[in-house]
């Protein structure tokens, strides 16, 4: 069993990890932890795993059989390796603070009752970026797509499940955080279980982080830790509610997976912790 064991899903986005694995070795190189990393891949065909084999041998890569999306994405990863924690890392995330992942294993280990955590994202010009938030209600997304955002009533709204109303300097508990970067306990893990692979893309974050609210364990945000992240939003390149259905497959998954969420947990809202 390592310490932390490490999943990276690429698809197609071969240079951002190799970017990510040369920050990542950097930061564990004296962390005094034991680290197994895994990167899946949906089938690139970009020479990652060539490359990855070539020059990082002790890091495990795992071609799947198309673009089978996230969940089933990291899933294997997480299977692969035996780990205390786990940290399922975006492939455009790159390490830019010493010992970060030391800094985040030692936290875990201060705070027994929280199962997953996440750090402070930052955008690519070191901007916030605003990777917590509240649980959605079933409307908030086609507000957030639509010219109803322009104004202040649905702004609030907006700021509200973005969590733009909390003091951001301290750890503190939310409702879900964004699987970009999510640091795990291993107990937590068995207890609630893998991603929910009904999922192609989007919501499986939001919808595990709701599962381990429901199991007991708590969630944290840890804003003293930071990660770049070049967060593209893809399902956002064609602005509107009903273009995006037609123009964007990212938009349309996203929708799915908005419907598939709110069906699975039966448009019960959840109890916020904030």
């Amino acid at each position: 069993m390592v310490d932390v064991g490490v999943v990276i899903l690429n698809f197609k986005m071969r240079q951002l990890v190799e970017v990510c694995l040369k920050t990542l070795f950097e930061d564990v190189a004296n962390a005094g932890l034991t680290v197994g990393v895994v990167v899946t891949d949906n089938k690139s065909d970009d020479g990652l795993v060539n490359w990855i084999r070539e020059n990082y041998p002790m890091v495990q890569t795992i071609v799947n059989e198309g673009n089978v999306g996230f969940a089933r994405g990291v899933n294997p990863g997480l299977r692969a390796l035996t780990a205390r924690y786990y940290f399922v890392l975006n492939p455009d995330t790159r390490f830019i603070e010493p010992n970060t992942i030391r800094r985040l294993f030692d936290w875990m280990e201060a705070h027994p009752k929280v199962g997953m955590s996440g750090p402070r994202l930052l955008n690519g010009d070191g901007t916030l970026q605003y990777s917590c938030h509240r649980f959605p209600s079933p409307t908030i997304q086609l507000v957030r797509r639509s010219p109803l955002a322009r104004y202040r009533f649905f702004k609030r709204r907006i700021d509200l499940f973005l969590l733009k109303d909390i003091d951001r300097t301290h750890p503190r508990p939310v409702d879900w955080i964004q699987g970009s970067a999510m640091f795990i306990r291993k107990e937590a893990l068995d207890a609630v279980g893998l991603l929910d692979e009904g999922f192609w893309m989007y919501l499986e974050d939001t919808d595990w982080c709701r599962r381990f609210w429901q199991q007991g364990w708590l969630v944290y945000y840890v804003p003293h830790i930071a990660l770049l992240h070049f967060h593209g939003r893809g399902s956002a390149t064609v602005p509107g509610v009903i273009a995006p259905l037609f123009k964007n497959a990212l938009a349309r998954a996203h929708l799915k997976s908005w419907a598939r969420y709110f069906w699975k947990w039966r448009f019960v809202e959840c109890v916020h912790v904030l």
